[in-house]
């Protein structure tokens, strides 16, 4: 019989997974429908203008940064991308499916706001704190998983020894 300790934290992490995946999903959802001008490079409203103000404060990743700047179709393909990213793995977190690997994914998509917009000082920490809360979330699911309330919980219990897919098999823990 497990403590109840421990069924208190299985009850929170479904709560942590549904917050982080909506933050992505939503994120994905405002550029492509509340505010569509967010994607369309000849607006004001651009997400790729954003990056401009990265520049100075980016860790590591400052002369990518001016590249893709310089390049703005590979900008756009870029943000569109990272949008599909940001909603395909928000929502597959949101569902628990796939838990691990969106786990992973979402702490790359954090950690990569945060090295392009690095310490920014008192103004703006809003990319950092992504960064940081929203990174280490991301990994409690790429290393732990969703077991509970999740798609993955049914999968789990359908085949537990993990799926065959042609030649390749594929482990659900």
């Amino acid at each position: 019989m497990q403590s109840p300790n421990v069924d208190q934290a299985q009850m929170a992490l479904p709560i942590m997974r549904i917050t982080l995946g909506w933050l992505y999903f939503s994120a994905m959802l405002r550029r492509v429908w509340n505010v569509p001008a967010k994607m369309n490079p000849s607006s004001s409203l651009y997400v790729g203008g954003k990056l401009i103000t990265f520049i100075p404060h980016s860790l590591f990743i400052g002369g990518i940064l001016q590249y893709t700047l310089l390049h703005p179709t590979l900008l756009f393909d870029f943000l569109v991308i990272w949008t599909i990213l940001e909603g395909v793995f928000g929502l597959f977190m949101m569902l628990g499916f796939m838990s691990r690997l969106s786990g992973l994914v979402i702490a790359l998509l954090a950690w990569g706001i945060g090295l392009g917009a690095g310490w920014i000082g008192t103004t703006c920490l809003d990319e950092w704190q992504i960064a940081a809360v929203e990174g280490a979330a991301a990994l409690v699911f790429a290393f732990a998983g969703s077991r509970w309330l999740s798609i993955d919980q049914l999968l789990i219990k359908k085949y537990p020894n993990g799926l065959r897919i042609g030649r390749w098999d594929i482990p659900l823990w």
